[in-house]
């Protein structure tokens, strides 16, 4: 009886941890300590595509991370990579500027190399970007997902503890033994 009762004791204090880790409105800085994205298996209705988070956030940085209802984070995603291209941009204009200037080949030829070597740099790091934001998008989404399905129970631990009458077998026969039955469904 003490073993059942230590056992019940055990299944209550669990189930009151994981349900008061599991809140409505926790941001993806808080869920990703609880959650493991390569824990993520795919299940029907789940809300969040990683694949198009991943696609949508390679071409404009946190727009996957914005679609998955990390507004804050997908806005920073975004304004990092609106830098990177605005310097992208900026140091292609001054290598087509120092490339051909009223009809030269090169007006100036280490100035035209040094910021041929910047926008190289910038595009890597752009593309460097992209792939960065779009790894970030598929654990937001993946994340996400299995936070939204603990919120709807669809995959989480639901513990019952009813009254239970069973037979006993003693030597005069069967004899009914009352007792505490704990169903647990994953």
């Amino acid at each position: 009886m003490k073993r059942l009762l230590f056992f019940a004791l055990f299944a209550v204090i669990f189930a009151d941890t994981l349900s008061a880790q599991i809140v409505p409105g926790l941001q993806y800085s808080d869920l990703k300590n609880i959650y493991y994205a390569r824990e993520y298996k795919h299940m029907p209705g789940d809300p969040y595509s990683p694949a198009l988070s991943a696609v949508g956030s390679f071409f404009i940085p946190g727009l996957g991370q914005f679609c998955c209802g990390e507004k804050g984070r997908g806005l920073w995603m975004f304004a990092a990579g609106a830098a990177i291209d605005a310097a992208m941009i900026f140091s292609a204009t001054q290598f087509i500027y120092y490339l051909d200037v009223n009809g030269a080949l090169f007006t100036d030829y280490d100035e035209a190399a040094k910021w041929a070597g910047a926008t190289f740099g910038f595009t890597l790091g752009a593309l460097a970007y992209g792939v960065f934001s779009s790894i970030d998008a598929v654990n937001v989404a993946k994340v996400r997902n299995m936070y939204y399905r603990d919120l709807n129970k669809l995959q989480a631990i639901e513990l019952n503890m009813y009254p239970s009458l069973n037979f006993a077998r003693t030597q005069k026969g069967a004899t009914p033994a009352a007792g505490v039955t704990l169903s647990m469904r994953f």
